[in-house]
């Protein structure tokens, strides 16, 4: 009997009778009801595909009032209903375990759960409001449709990626998945290897991990061949043909990674091919001598490692680096003192020229482990010129017979790698170098914006402008992506993929064959390489990785969202793109804020009858012009002169406590703030400081020198930062219903700049919170 739960049956003729199940002569199992039999092959359905003006950005998310709410809540059931069908229909001839009398005495547990639960709900409403418009803080904003469907429906089946045998599905969509990031970056996706981790932490980590394999394996071929006494040539940095057993070390520690990679296949068919030796025997040697050698960093250990080569490492991290990268050589041996920051240039990008410097002055005992170039920087939105590190590791490849590993930390900017991908005009086209080039790629992009701001009420004045994401270093950076041998995103950042994901990918997917990690019990994988050629497809993803257990619904929502929101200027590009130039039209507001200053003070008047004037006049200012959709900025009191925006210097620890307080009434909870209900706050930024120890004086001066920031006062106390991210995706559609959600902001501020400012300098009006 049923007990009254329908069963989903596939379609075809009814089943009948108890299964049988039996082996067919290939040795398929087979499952047979009564006449009927189904074996587990069938073609995969035709794929729809949709045209680039089917690809509407506001039907991807739920709506900042939820108004996308029916389509949500049906899916989100139909996933559930076709879930328990596929329970139902696994050999439906089992009994019913929990009959309906059974269930019947669960209801006093229920009721209980359902309690505990209501409180969760009723905590949860204190949350931030991310989904918002009006958030403008912190990288969080909307989730997509497509990823937190494919979450939901993942997490029910609730498959560990590590391996196939326990995530049949998941395991597929993870790797295809890693292949459309991997064509996103410009990488060739047959070639690479990519996968999805916890976050960008654990992808930096594991960069600089199969970074510090692949950099050994030249000293473990070269004392494979000095014992063998086999002479095999090899080509140095600047291409020179060298018999490797007469290679210095420092040498071999600076091959370009893509040779070093390759080097064990090379040695394997030159055996094979060149020597004569049969392949099972050469590869079981080769494998043998690098788990047993004295260069394996992963079997010896850093310590032994320092011992047999006689130099220390050097690590060179943009002075803007997430923290993620000092745990990173922390837990890899290297030790944080062997990071080399390097400073930034008032864009806040690394600044190559110092770069260049430190490496080409690099002393002889140190050798360089890495370079780490930082694509929208966790603070600022930054990104570092690759373009520039590329071409001066090809310098240094000619002139110096050094290179380095490249890695790309982008994890919050990878994806607005998708703006340049799907374009007709531009889809195979060379990298851009010249101006003219540059030109021809912003012209079919079109990241421009006209904007009309009016200064004054009736609009007697209105300032027009053209707000352009079109700086052609930025373009060439992007461009030249590919260029990193790895590169970190985050699809739980501006992916807008529920956490956690993160994604590491790497432009040579043999690196795959170097860290490998037997575990019986989840694959047959072997450590080593399996044959002189390309290496064979990937089953598990653990004995790769760094993690172990991981959700196989991270790999759904990624590959559902990716798959319906294309990564390409069509698809998520339109989300990526309605950021940045929102993040500039902040940006531009902040910077006229001083113009609109009378006509917010009226507006401010008309609502507040009793309210006094300003203590002392203020403004806004952007420290940068955003690179990506971050814009940081402080207030500051100015001169009161009418429509000019002259700072007028105080003491540092005064514009720190000015800004402080003002982040206190743009925020719900914190350790200095307390908690705050959210339902009454409405705005929200975030905040950070700049202090010597990572922003050196040298590098901001620029930035400081208008405030009159003396360098001892900033060594000591830093600077409190205001910081906007310009997520949401609504921002537009807002304003063609009326409601300029960022001007407003800037208005919001104002007033609650006004209030802290006539606190701090004597005045009492306009207390409103």
């Amino acid at each position: 009997m049923s007990d009254g739960c329908p069963v989903s049956r596939p379609q075809g003729p009814a089943f009948t009778g108890t299964e049988r199940i039996f082996v067919s002569a290939d040795g398929e199992l087979i499952v047979s009801y009564g006449k009927h039999v189904k074996s587990g092959s069938m073609k995969p359905p035709k794929e729809k595909q949709l045209s680039v003006d089917d690809h509407p950005l506001a039907a991807w998310f739920l709506g900042p009032k939820g108004e996308h709410s029916e389509i949500w809540s049906h899916l989100l059931g139909y996933i559930f209903q076709d879930y328990v069908y596929w329970r139902r229909n696994y050999f439906p001839q089992d009994p019913i375990v929990i009959d309906r009398l059974r269930r019947r005495r669960h209801e006093p547990w229920f009721d209980y759960m359902t309690s505990n639960l209501d409180n969760v709900l009723n905590d949860l409403k204190a949350h931030f409001p991310f989904y918002s418009p009006r958030y403008i803080a912190h990288m969080l904003s909307e989730q997509t449709l497509p990823g937190v469907l494919g979450y939901f429906a993942g997490m029910l089946y609730n498959p560990n990626n590590v391996t196939d045998e326990a995530a049949p599905v998941t395991v597929r969509l993870e790797l295809e998945v890693g292949r459309m990031i991997a064509g996103m970056i410009g990488y060739k996706p047959e070639k690479s290897w990519a996968h999805i981790t916890s976050g960008g932490t654990v992808a930096n980590i594991e960069a600089l991990w199969i970074a510090r394999m692949a950099q050994f394996v030249p000293l473990i071929v070269r004392e494979f061949c000095q014992k063998e006494n086999i002479a095999f040539t090899i080509k140095t940095a600047n291409r020179e043909a060298r018999d490797i057993r007469d290679v210095a070390t420092h040498t071999l520690l600076h091959l370009p990674a893509d040779r070093s990679i390759k080097l064990v296949k090379i040695l394997a068919r030159y055996l094979i091919k060149e020597k004569g030796w049969p392949e099972d025997e050469a590869l079981t040697r080769i494998n043998r001598h690098i788990h047993d050698s004295r260069f394996n960093p992963g079997r010896r250990g850093y310590f032994r490692l320092y011992e047999a080569v006689g130099c220390t490492p050097r690590i060179y991290v943009s002075a803007t680096a997430h923290y993620s990268i000092a745990k990173a050589v922390n837990l890899l041996g290297y030790g944080e003192d062997h990071i080399v920051p390097v400073p930034i240039n008032k864009y806040f990008r690394m600044d190559t020229d110092v770069l260049r410097d430190l490496l080409t002055e690099q002393p002889d005992n140190a050798y360089t482990a890495g370079v780490v170039a930082v694509m929208g920087t966790t603070e600022e939105g930054a990104v570092d010129a690759i373009h520039e590190i590329h071409n001066l590791r090809m310098e240094l490849e000619t002139r110096h017979n050094r290179s380095f590993w490249l890695h790309a930390d982008a994890a919050w900017g990878g994806y607005v790698k998708s703006l340049f991908c799907g374009h007709d005009a531009l889809e195979g086209a060379p990298l851009p170098r010249s101006e003219e080039a540059i030109r021809t790629f912003l012209d079919v992009l079109k990241m421009r914006e006209d904007v009309e701001l009016p200064l004054s009420d009736p609009q007697k004045e209105t300032l027009s402008a053209t707000l352009r994401w079109e700086e052609p270093e930025l373009v060439k950076a992007y461009m030249h992506m590919s260029c990193a041998n790895s590169v970190t995103i985050d699809p739980h950042k501006m992916g807008y993929i529920p956490y956690p994901a993160g994604i590491v990918s790497f432009r040579n997917g043999l690196v795959t064959e170097l860290i490998a990690h037997k575990a019986q019990y989840i694959s047959d994988i072997d450590e080593g390489i399996k044959s002189m050629d390309e290496s064979g497809p990937i089953h598990a993803i653990g004995p790769y990785i760094l993690e172990g257990s991981k959700p196989g619904a991270a790999a759904a929502a990624c590959w559902l969202s990716h798959k319906t929101i294309p990564l390409k200027t069509h698809g998520h590009g339109k989300i990526i793109r309605t950021g940045l130039l929102n993040a500039r039209k902040l940006d531009f507001y902040l910077r006229q804020h001083r113009r609109m200053f009378t006509l917010i003070e009226a507006e401010i008047h008309e609502f507040q009858k009793y309210s006094d004037g300003v203590a002392r006049p203020f403004s806004f200012f952007p420290l940068y012009t955003p690179d990506t959709n971050i814009v940081c900025f402080i207030a500051a009191p100015v001169r009161d002169v009418p429509g000019t925006a002259d700072i007028d210097p105080v003491a540092l620890n005064e514009l720190n406590r000015l800004n402080n307080q003002i982040y206190h009434h743009l925020t719900i909870s914190g350790v200095d703030v307390g908690y705050k209900p959210p339902y009454g706050q409405p705005y929200f930024v975030s905040r950070t400081r700049f202090e010597q120890e990572q922003y050196a004086f040298a590098s901001l001066k620029p930035v400081l020198e208008p405030f009159g920031i003396p360098e001892a006062d900033y060594k000591r106390d830093g600077l409190f930062v205001l910081r906007s991210t310009v997520m949401n995706p609504f921002y537009y559609l807002s304003e063609q219903e009326g409601k300029n959600y960022l001007l407003d902001f800037v208005k919001f501020l104002h007033l609650t700049t006004r209030m802290v400012v006539n606190k701090m300098y004597g005045k009492r009006g306009s207390e409103v919170f």
